[in-house]
């Protein structure tokens, strides 16, 4: 287990005024030309989307979704017209006086936090293609799918096509989804295939299986509309022997697919891509290693990043709308303290730092150790969250500890300090300044992604510290005395089952990656590193009682 589900629940309400809020930002902007207009437009897209989806899965909230899904379609069609949005008579006045749920769950969509997926995507692949359609049936895969669904449609209503949506939740087996209409989805298919619409099946993906989508296509099927009438519109052209949905290959090639091309939304300065692991060329060019000692990168799993043409700022990808702008504030509070380099927003989910190119972070000595028992004080001051249960981290444990060992634990990971961890505590993260100071380049998302921990103690970013930077028992005394004493918190006494959990992570990480990765240079760092981990678990284990 190394990805989490990442589903908040969150206040309903809250939700609603937030939404209201940030559709009053956009109509008080002039110039939709303009880059921060449309980041501000995707930005209420997004949040009508989800709060459109999370309504969509509460059973009984069916009265007060369409006034939702009037939203979410007048700001697509705003954002595809690249216009200021046209709401029809009514519309924010029946969204105002909703009374939403106490408590909705959201999924982040994952394409628009980590994946660089921009909501136009989806319009490029119809401009070009030959597929006609004088009426659009489009149903959107839940949770990013229903933003989605509403940019396809808004596509066709702008250039002139009839066009409805409707989406929906396949359920089942990750590798086995299934799904059934209900009586008004049945009613709406039949209305559309009397228009002879086509459908159009929408979300991103497919996935390790590819089993959603074909559980919505052969769906249709069964009410009798033929395969060729049913597109698929994947985020990305799929791998159809790699998909692991029973006869999956056989299964696709009976639709019409869309796939989507690699986003052309970046920013205009960037020159050159440094992600997927490219960013350790520049990194340890100068350093006496070769390539074979880098550190390992799962190259799908990083954010998209560039480097300017003059090579002196890097762009990062840290999600569109307010998931972006969150990061971001990290980064700020961390740049004014002087942890990490100042970020700003560069447009299109990106944001634009300097590209610090100094010395690397040395071996831990007293003053390096002291430095990040510091960081992680600060990071305990500063970015503390709710959080009241490690349930899922600690079910990874378990899970990890049995699968990759054979062992039976039964590891508990109190929470005594709250924080969304920096999570990335390896050595090559960091830098030292000319002043001695060291300097974390990459600390404001990998804490709240789609990987664990996510939100948790900050006894796991001290067990990150202990494990990369191979810490003694007498450095690590003055790691922990250090973080005590400006704190006050004693995380020594819940440390050894985090270190048990970090390393049960780490393993699960290395070991998954290097199933996956192609480059046979790849693999062999990733097994390089899952021996660390394993024989640091496996010097852990026999100290632990839970274990």
């Amino acid at each position: 287990m190394v990805f989490r589900d990442g589903k908040r629940v969150l206040k309903g309400p809250g939700l609603l005024r937030a939404l209201l809020r940030q559709i009053e930002n956009v109509l008080s902007l002039s110039d939709f030309d303009s880059q921060f207009a449309r980041d501000e437009l995707i930005d209420a897209l997004l949040r009508a989307g989800e709060l459109e989806c999370a309504l969509a899965d509460r059973e009984g909230c069916e009265p007060q979704s369409p006034a939702v899904v009037e939203a979410t379609d007048a700001l697509a069609r705003a954002l595809v017209a690249l216009r200021a949005p046209n709401f029809a008579p009514g519309t924010l006045g029946r969204l105002s006086e909703l009374r939403v749920p106490e408590r909705l769950t959201i999924s982040p969509p994952e394409g628009f936090c980590y994946y660089a997926l921009h909501p136009l995507d989806y319009a490029d692949p119809l401009k070009e293609s030959a597929i006609d359609a004088a009426v659009a049936a489009v149903i959107g895969i839940r949770s990013i799918g229903t933003t989605l669904s509403s940019v396809v449609r808004a596509w066709f209503e702008v250039n002139g096509r009839a066009a409805e949506r409707i989406t929906v939740r396949p359920t089942g087996h990750p590798f086995d989804r299934k799904l059934s209409f209900t009586a008004e989805q049945r009613q709406w298919i039949a209305g559309n295939v009397e228009r002879s619409a086509r459908f159009f099946v929408v979300d991103e993906g497919p996935g390790l299986s590819g089993s959603s989508f074909l559980a919505v296509a052969e769906a249709l099927v069964k009410t009798g509309i033929p395969h060729d009438r049913i597109v698929l519109v994947p985020s990305s052209q799929p791998n159809l022997g790699a998909l692991l949905a029973s006869d999956a290959q056989a299964r696709w090639r009976r639709f019409p697919t869309l796939p989507l091309k690699p986003t052309r939304y970046v920013p205009e300065d960037a020159a050159q891509f440094v992600g997927a692991g490219e960013w350790r060329r520049r990194v340890f060019k100068d350093m006496d290693h070769d390539e074979s000692e880098w550190p390992a990168v799962w190259s799908w799993t990083e954010r998209q990043k560039y480097l300017s043409a003059d090579g002196g700022r890097i762009f990062r990808f840290d999600g569109h709308g307010h998931y972006g702008k969150t990061v971001r504030q990290r980064s700020e509070i961390l740049a004014a303290a002087g942890w990490g380099p100042a970020a700003s927003s560069a447009g299109n989910g990106f944001s634009v730092s300097p590209w610090l190119d100094q010395t690397r972070a040395p071996t831990p000595d007293r003053n390096t150790v002291i430095q990040l028992a510091r960081y992680c004080a600060f990071r305990a001051q500063h970015f503390g969250c709710d959080v009241s249960s490690n349930l899922e981290l600690e079910q990874m444990a378990r899970t990890n500890l049995d699968r990759a060992l054979g062992v039976s634990s039964s590891l508990t990971l109190p929470i005594e300090c709250p924080v969304v961890a920096d999570a990335r505590m390896m050595p090559h993260e960091w830098i030292r300044n000319v002043d001695g100071r060291l300097v974390k380049v990459d600390a404001a998302s990998h804490g709240d992604d789609h990987f664990y921990p996510g939100p948790t103690d900050i006894a796991w970013d001290l067990a990150g510290v202990i494990v990369e930077w191979k810490l003694d028992d007498e450095i690590t005394e003055l790691l922990l005395s250090e973080y005590r004493r400006i704190t006050g918190d004693n995380a020594g006494r819940r440390l050894p089952e985090y270190l048990i959990a970090y390393c049960a992570f780490r393993l699960s990480f290395t070991l998954s990656a290097s199933q996956s990765v192609f480059d046979a240079d790849e693999r062999v760092r990733f097994r390089r590193e899952t021996t660390i981990y394993w024989e640091r678990l496996t010097s852990l284990l026999p100290l632990s009682t839970a274990a």
